[in-house]
């Protein structure tokens, strides 16, 4: 089967189930204890994308609406079933949890759809990630178009029993060590492809190609380099489980399903997120990075000196 067959198809599949799992989810709301907490927060409008942010109001929802708006996330695969204002590059985030009190049998129903669920976005994202970079665009417009790339990748957490779950903000960067040839293949690819920004003469964005290029390969060949991308500002959640003396943290943004089977739900405990304000968030002891140079500001590419 080719790649596109293969992504329409496990694409389907994935539709199917996460209708599945929204109607459990709306039937079960109906019939069982349950608390369900979710927090709004604003859209991030087209050509906003790279403002610096320093407020984020939150709005909660609870209950039946919670649930709704839940329900609405995860089905939101596709650009056109969003607001034509709303950026198409930044995540829509709904942190949150929507905690069910259940009888073993319906939790096996709802963790076989969940895991199902993950397994095919896994399964999507490995057969486009595939695809070489340069053509990936072509590739998923021409196969899906206007799929919501991020949504459709994100996973759904599940959890059992446990305690407590609170709310909170992070900052962080995503590095990973790179080598020479894996940054000269990207930068030969990009010149290949022929594709350059909109507000780049073609000739100045080859150059500039070809400089970096020229730069990389000057390099001595045990240099270190490193994709430093820092990560906006988003929610997450702590979750503490008594029975393993463990706290762990979720990026949070999806609400996180938690069955109440020996619990009841009004045992476990649920917090609130409080507005974002850049100032409130405490800065934690971290170890000490080793140094490291801008090279290509716009691959966010570093060299440790």
């Amino acid at each position: 089967m080719n790649p596109r067959q293969k992504l329409i198809d496990t694409f389907n599949n994935l539709e199917i189930e996460i209708k599945q799992l929204s109607h459990l989810l709306l039937e079960q709301s109906q019939l069982v204890p349950f608390v369900a907490s979710t927090f709004i927060l604003p859209n991030i409008i087209k050509g906003e994308e790279n403002n610096e942010i320093s407020h984020i109001p939150v709005q909660k929802l609870t209950s039946h609406s919670a649930i709704e708006a839940t329900i609405k996330l995860i089905n939101l695969l596709f650009i056109h079933n969003k607001s034509e204002e709303v950026s198409n590059k930044s995540a829509i985030r709904l942190p949150g949890v929507i905690c069910i009190q259940t009888e073993l049998k319906t939790y096996r129903e709802f963790n076989a759809l969940i895991s199902k669920i993950n397994e095919l976005k896994v399964q999507i994202k490995t057969i486009v990630t595939q695809i070489n970079e340069t053509q990936r665009f072509e590739f998923i417009r021409e196969s899906l178009h206007g799929l919501l790339t991020l949504n459709t990748y994100r996973t759904l957490t599940s959890l059992v029993d446990i305690d407590t779950i609170n709310f909170g903000w992070a900052n962080k960067k995503i590095i990973n060590k790179v080598t020479k040839e894996t940054v000269l293949s990207r930068l030969q690819a990009s010149l290949e492809s022929g594709r350059c920004p909109l507000h780049i003469p073609k000739e100045h964005w080859q150059l500039q190609i070809e400089s970096d290029i020229q730069l990389i390969y000057s390099l001595p060949h045990d240099a270190i380099l490193k994709t430093q991308r820092p990560v906006k500002v988003q929610p997450i959640a702590r979750v503490w489980d008594s029975s393993q003396q463990k706290q762990t943290q979720f990026a949070c943004s999806t609400p996180l399903f938690v069955f109440a089977l020996e619990k009841t739900v009004a045992e476990i405990k649920v917090g609130e997120l409080h507005d974002y304000h850049v100032d409130n968030i405490p800065l934690r002891n971290r170890p000490k990075a080793k140094p490291v140079e801008l090279l290509i500001p716009r691959l966010n590419l570093y060299i440790e000196r």
